[in-house]
């Protein structure tokens, strides 16, 4: 294997935490370093759970933490790792969502929009 895909693999820049499709939903959750150091969440559920929800078949929603609040974050998660590998290895599949409440009960500040409609 490449060293450039060995760094990436044990330091990733994104990882996936949901992607799951069924007869009628798709959900999907990611979270990645952007080029200011930022982490940021980015989700969307489509289909037939939304609708049900929210009257409509659109959800789709972005969560930010400055890098200067990623050190609290690792703290609350109790890791000194990469933070996309805890993410990962804490949120994923059916356990991301609770990672909104985890966000609000750890008080790492962070920043948030969401849109609901089609």
């Amino acid at each position: 294997m490449e060293p450039t895909k060995v760094f990436e693999l044990f330091n990733p820049k994104k990882v996936v935490l949901r992607k799951e499709r069924s007869e009628s939903d798709y959900r999907f959750l990611s979270a990645e370093i952007d080029e200011n150091g930022d982490l940021v969440i980015d989700g969307q559920d489509l289909g037939g759970g939304v609708d049900s929800a929210f009257g409509c078949s659109e959800y789709e929603w972005s969560w930010t933490v400055r890098a200067k609040h990623i050190g609290q974050l690792k703290i609350a998660l109790g890791s000194r790792g990469n933070i996309l590998r805890t993410l990962k290895k804490r949120f994923s599949d059916q356990k991301a969502a609770g990672l909104y409440e985890f966000l609000q009960k750890s008080k790492v500040p962070f920043e948030g929009w969401s849109r609901i409609g089609d």
